[in-house]
């Protein structure tokens, strides 16, 4: 009998151990399957977190580039702005009543045209005063031009600017001429003037 039961517990720890080594070979089977899909997902997330990273790095790269872009347009419209004003006050400076006076009957016939009244008033500056004649000129230029007459008057309120200020006898409508009102109108053409040279 003892060698039946010796059989019979030899077969049970065969069995016993087979079950055993079978049991440890799928442990290691699915220890291996976690860890091959962990280290998948670890390259994965890492993967996502690299093009996440250089996706931000982009990010700033453009950033970066938009601000200096930024920044060096700023500094030459600053430039352009520097040297406009330092034309300006050179023109300005340049500027004086002999200088402009033979062209006040031409002002004030341009801006009587663009007003379009039969009658009007003309302001100017003590510095350079409308006389009669100047009036006389303009109101010719301006039939010789349109074939109309006006008559223009001075006014006898001053203007602070060189230049003349033309408006309706009511004061309603004006047009200013002073120079500084048409170096503005010229604005457009001296910073592209200006930015052509440099």
């Amino acid at each position: 009998m003892e060698t039946t039961d010796s059989r019979l517990l030899t077969g049970i720890l065969e069995q016993a151990d087979q079950a055993a080594k079978k049991k440890l070979q799928e442990a290691k089977e699915q220890a291996s399957a976690i860890l091959k899909d962990a280290e998948k997902r670890a390259e994965s997330e890492k993967e996502a977190e690299r093009r996440a990273l250089e996706h931000k790095l982009r990010q700033i790269e453009l950033r970066l580039q938009a601000n200096m872009t930024s920044a060096k347009r700023k500094a030459v419209l600053r430039q352009g702005d520097d040297r406009y004003q330092e034309v300006l006050s050179r023109v300005l400076s340049m500027l004086d009543a002999k200088t402009i006076a033979p062209y006040l009957p031409q002002w004030i016939a341009e801006a009587a045209l663009g007003l379009d009244l039969k009658e009007a008033k003309v302001a100017y500056s003590n510095q350079c005063p409308v006389t009669e004649a100047q009036l006389e000129t303009a109101a010719e230029i301006i039939k010789k031009v349109t074939g109309s007459s006006i008559i223009l008057h001075l006014e006898s309120k001053p203007i602070r600017g060189l230049g003349v200020v033309v408006s309706s006898l009511d004061g309603m409508v004006s047009f200013n001429n002073q120079v500084e009102i048409r170096l503005r109108r010229l604005d457009r053409v001296v910073r592209a003037m200006i930015q052509e040279h440099t």
